[in-house]
């Protein structure tokens, strides 16, 4: 599964005391899953602390997908329909969404309402 910037939040605590005990659940009832993200949740991440070695050390468990010609084909499709249907859900989100896509993941996400526009994505809500 591929994990958003959302779910980082949520984890660390920085949100709502509600929305860690969700993340940890989820976590605790996934106990095997392979644990993703994408440079694009890294550097969303990296805006709010003071070295990228926080940031690495946050993610330590979760492979980092980076971006290539296939990231960046599916992230072209997910932003051209959603313009073109006047339901763009911004540039980074269309790239984590790409992400999802071009390796076939799920994305665990708290928002959703919000992914559920892009057209084959599978969203694992906690």
């Amino acid at each position: 599964m591929l994990f958003d910037t959302g779910f980082f939040i949520d984890l660390s605590g920085r949100g709502a005391r509600r929305n860690r005990a969700e993340a940890l659940a989820f976590l605790a009832a996934n106990p095997d899953m392979p644990l993703y993200t994408s440079r694009i949740c890294w550097s969303e991440l990296a805006e709010g602390v003071a070295s990228p070695a926080i940031v690495n050390e946050l993610l330590r468990d979760y492979s980092i997908i980076e971006i290539d010609e296939d990231v960046a084909w599916h992230t072209s499709r997910v932003a051209r329909l959603l313009r073109g249907a006047g339901r763009h859900i911004g540039d980074n989100d269309c790239w984590i969404a790409g992400t999802a896509l071009s390796k076939g993941l799920a994305l665990v996400t708290r928002n959703a309402k919000h992914f559920t526009r892009v057209s084959g994505l599978e969203c694992a809500t906690y």
